[in-house]
């Protein structure tokens, strides 16, 4: 539980107890209790910020998670099969970027760029389940995205808003459980 709970904050950045729980559905009371637990252990800390509060994960909280995530990966045999869904996952995601960023700075959702987005889904889905077989926690990151690109269809902030269940933020979050799996440092531009 507490590996679900740090993975969690560290994938959300900042959420409240509500949506640390929901990324992994599991029991908010018990997360909770976790967290607090966490939080005398000095890996989590509770904050406030613009009306809202939520915790973070500190740097100890970080390399607790790291460490967590080393022995999942271990008990699972499935190092192998990361790094091969992560460095597929490298060919399709410069792509991703390039089109969210266009998408960002441009008109919303043009024809090329919603192909590069659904592609990368299409791509994404066959690791997804690979990954399932191993580390379940990876389950849902294909319907996310795809539930993104239903709604940008009404709405392009789907595609790459930063206050809701993006196409873009579901990828980052992605691309950062690939990497925290493996102990790697996203690289930097």
């Amino acid at each position: 539980m507490t590996l679900l709970a740090l993975h969690a904050v560290r994938l959300l950045g900042f959420a409240d107890t509500e949506a640390v729980a929901a990324r992994f559905a599991q029991d908010p009371n018990v997360v909770e209790s976790v967290l607090i637990d966490a939080g005398r252990n000095g890996l989590v800390s509770r904050s406030s910020f613009a009306g809202t509060s939520g915790w973070l994960l500190s740097t100890l909280g970080r390399a607790e998670n790291e460490r967590l995530l080393s022995e999942e990966l271990e008990r699972a045999g499935a190092r192998t099969v990361v790094m091969a869904a992560h460095d597929d996952f490298a060919e399709f995601n410069d792509g991703v970027v390039g089109a969210c960023s266009a998408i960002q700075l441009g008109a919303p959702g043009s024809r090329e760029e919603m192909d590069v987005l659904i592609g990368a889904v299409a791509a994404w889905r066959p690791l997804e389940a690979q990954l399932t077989r191993r580390l379940p926690r990876f389950e849902g990151y294909s319907g996310r995205l795809l539930l993104a690109l239903k709604r940008s269809v009404q709405d392009s902030a789907w595609l790459t808003g930063t206050d809701r269940d993006s196409f873009h933020r579901v990828w980052f979050e992605l691309h950062e459980d690939l990497i925290a799996t493996l102990g790697l440092r996203r690289a930097q531009s």
